[in-house]
């Protein structure tokens, strides 16, 4: 069994996280109006001085496999190495950009 991560969003809002929020997704949960949209391909939190760079695909075939739960959320949490801080001093984690579910492959 392998997981993969893809992008959610409540309602017609996208997936990134500041709209996406806990309290959107738990609304659009009550609604059964949650959206599920492309999978994970490829992401390095490194690139481009740290602020990352991913890529996302509609196709479950061509996205990113993770042998486990776990390994998924790592990869979604994966901070960078080359701006480990955010301005704000929180942990630099690019992917965290996007509001995602891990799913069963």
């Amino acid at each position: 069994m392998s997981f993969v991560l893809r992008k959610i969003s409540a309602g017609g809002g996208s997936a990134m996280a500041d709209e996406a929020t806990a309290a959107a997704l738990a609304l659009a949960a009550v609604n059964d109006s949650i959206q599920y949209g492309d999978y994970l391909e490829w992401a390095d939190p490194d690139a481009n001085n740290g602020m990352g760079d991913d890529r996302w695909t509609s196709d479950i075939d061509k996205a990113k496999k993770f042998a486990t739960f776990a390994d998924a959320t790592a990869c979604w949490q994966a901070q960078s190495a080359v701006n480990p801080i955010r301005p704000d001093g929180k942990p630099n984690r690019p992917l965290t950009a996007w509001s995602v579910c891990v799913e069963r492959a």
